[in-house]
């Protein structure tokens, strides 16, 4: 059994037994002065041990809020319904205290802004260690060697040097690796990733996403990867759900809704993905133009 194996139960542990996280006919409304909007509305899906799932669609489709329900960080005013269970227990209603205890260390959760997520006031490594020592405790001593171990397993260069770096001396990409790494340091059992790459230019990208699966496949977390582009869901998704206005459209299996979508707005996303041979015209050789 591995570290992150500990502390299961044996029906945690088993294929097919409860999923690790479901979310059932879950609504998030504000009042306005309008009258009350809606901007989640009855969405259902659940998340395996282990597994990913992309939640997909245009901005103001509700995914952001969708995340910020299951953590627990709505904004003031939201009311919500239905549920959300986490190894079998409901977390809609919880105190912000006992939520405390689960984000961070069961629940983490990187954010698409690295520079407005991390103080620019602190060190990345004293960062890193808060985050630890909110969970786990052992000592500053302890944690500033799972702070360096932790930016090591995401490839950091030199971390014992750069852990005593503030977030300003950090690069786009280096930047969301230490953010990965906080996430990760109390090995959680799902990881939130709310538009991970979005700032990221396409090389970087990459380079994350390879990353963060592969921390993922080393630890067996589970993933909520939540993002408007189809391209990076379809490299690092199991299943695709997707959002229009806060509603359902369509979800299932990644394959499935990029070769035989039955929503129409799914369709119209996939259209809209840029492809190769549509912005360059292979019907003549190459200078015929010059001839």
């Amino acid at each position: 059994m591995t570290q992150h194996e500990v502390g299961r139960s044996e029906d945690e542990q088993r294929p097919g037994g409860t999923p690790l996280l479901e979310v059932t006919d879950l609504s998030v409304a504000f009042d306005t002065r309008h009258g009350r909007s809606t901007v989640v509305d009855e969405i259902s899906f659940s998340i395996d041990r282990g597994k990913t799932l992309g939640v997909v669609g245009e901005s103001g489709s509700g995914k952001s809020m969708t995340s910020l329900a299951i953590i627990g960080l709505l904004p003031k005013g939201a009311r919500t319904s239905g549920s959300v269970t986490f190894k079998g227990e409901e977390l809609l209603g919880r105190r912000e205290q006992q939520m405390r205890r689960i984000r961070g260390d069961q629940i983490a959760m990187i954010f698409q802004d690295p520079l407005s997520s991390l103080n620019p006031y602190y060190t990345v490594g004293l960062q890193i260690e808060e985050a630890y020592l909110a969970h786990r405790g052992g000592g500053r001593k302890n944690a500033r060697t799972v702070a360096i171990d932790a930016m090591r397993r995401v490839k950091i260069p030199d971390p014992d040097r750069r852990v005593d770096h503030y977030p300003h001396q950090f690069s786009g990409g280096m930047r969301q690796r230490v953010m990965i790494a906080m996430a990760l340091c109390c090995e959680p059992d799902l990881i939130i990733a709310d538009e991970p790459t979005t700032a990221l230019d396409v090389t970087v990208q990459a380079q994350i996403l390879e990353l963060i699966s592969m921390l993922q496949s080393a630890t067996g977390a589970a993933m909520l990867f939540i993002t408007h582009d189809l391209a990076v869901v379809s490299q690092i998704a199991d299943d695709v759900h997707v959002l229009r206005n806060g509603r359902t459209m369509e979800t299932g299996p990644t394959e499935q809704i990029f070769s035989r979508p039955e929503n129409e707005y799914t369709r119209e996303l996939l259209a809209a993905v840029p492809r190769i041979e549509d912005a360059v015209d292979f019907s003549e050789p190459a200078g015929r133009g010059a001839q």
